[in-house]
């Protein structure tokens, strides 16, 4: 019992990392609209992406594959991750990218070890979210620029959510081609991922078609359409995986209309879909399973959590329509409001779980 306690505050404690790399990476992205001035803890406006991608959910995605597989060696991925966080903030930036990057070769290699023993293709899809961290972060510190990497940075957790859905949507029993079909545009996905270095275009126009049909896939063989019917924690969960479908499709529309500018609003919309609209979607439904499965702490239901969901997708309609319309002072509320909407759902989770012990 002791040590299963000393395995949860183990746990906890990269969390706290994983928090800290959050607030951290909101803060820099008000800092990148002009709403706030950098601190002396070098919080910057760059800091933004990697502190995003790599210090919240590249800590929190390693730390849960490391939980499922209690084997102490995987918990490097998490320590790197965690420690490039310190490095970021109060040491040198330089260190803290090879220390992520680090972490993602040792994330990549946990995921891969779970193909080894489990080779199922979702295993294979997760596997490929975490290879393309650690190619985005090699690229990252040998000095391109972001814009071209992002891309990287962005099959990550798109690819690792899809992994994670195709394993949990068994249940719903998809046709085998329906299945190959899904594995198909996985491999597309990737490829014109690869295909953007050669031709930018083009690569980015086979992505979006990809994200546009996976994201039609899931909405139709997702557990999602049926657990909508459920009740409390299975219900709001259903809520934000369809939601965050939505926003994909219509990543695919727009990103096949407008293309994928080096900078600019439009570039601004169509990443902040896919890592707002649809990652933050994918974490709130998933949080009820995630947090007490690395706290031990359990988090009792509340209505309370249709707020953050709903402010959410509310500001970030308004971040994009001021994003195309041209009025930057719209697209700030926006932004300001996506940043109160994932606190105010963090304190409900932190409330919930406070409450909870007192009783």
């Amino acid at each position: 019992m002791q040590a299963f306690q000393f395995s949860n505050k183990l746990l906890a404690g990269f969390m706290a990392f994983a928090a800290l790399g959050l607030l951290a990476g909101l803060y820099a992205g008000l800092i990148r609209i002009g709403y706030l001035t950098e601190i002396p803890i070098n919080i910057t406006g760059g800091l933004h992406g990697p502190l995003m991608i790599n210090a919240f959910l590249g800590t929190l995605i390693s730390l849960e594959r490391a939980a499922a597989l209690e084997k102490r060696w995987t918990l490097s991925g998490p320590f790197l991750m965690a420690a490039s966080v310190i490095f970021m903030l109060f040491v040198d930036m330089q260190y803290g990218a090879w220390l992520f990057t680090a972490g993602s070769l040792a994330v990549s290699a946990t995921l891969l070890y779970i193909c080894r023993i489990q080779p199922k293709i979702y295993h294979f899809i997760m596997a490929m979210g975490g290879i393309s961290l650690f190619i985005g972060n090699l690229l990252f510190v040998l000095g391109a620029p972001v814009f071209e990497i992002v891309i990287w940075w962005m099959g990550f957790p798109v690819l690792t959510i899809f992994g994670e859905r195709l394993e949990l949507n068994r249940i719903m029993r998809p046709p085998k081609k329906a299945q190959w079909a899904f594995v198909g545009l996985i491999a597309i996905w990737v490829f014109g991922t690869l295909l953007m270095h050669f031709t930018r275009t083009h690569g980015w126009h086979l992505v979006m078609i990809t994200t546009f049909a996976t994201a039609l896939w899931l909405i139709k063989y997702d557990i999602a359409r049926k657990t909508i019917k459920s009740v409390q924690w299975t219900k709001y969960s259903a809520w934000c995986l369809l939601s965050g479908y939505g926003w994909l499709v219509l990543t695919g529309i727009f990103g096949l209309i407008y293309g994928l500018p080096a900078a600019g609003p439009v570039y601004d919309a169509l990443l902040h879909m896919v890592f707002v609209g649809f990652v933050f979607s994918m974490i709130f439904a998933h949080a009820s399973v995630i947090i007490p499965s690395l706290s031990g702490k359990i988090i009792p239901w509340n209505r309370y959590f249709y707020l953050p969901l709903l402010l959410l997708h509310g500001s970030l309609i308004i971040r994009i329509a001021g994003d195309f319309l041209g009025f930057y002072a719209i697209r700030s509320i926006g932004s300001w409001v996506n940043v109160l909407a994932i606190l105010m759902f963090l304190g409900g989770v932190l409330v919930q779980i406070l409450r909870n012990r007192s009783l």
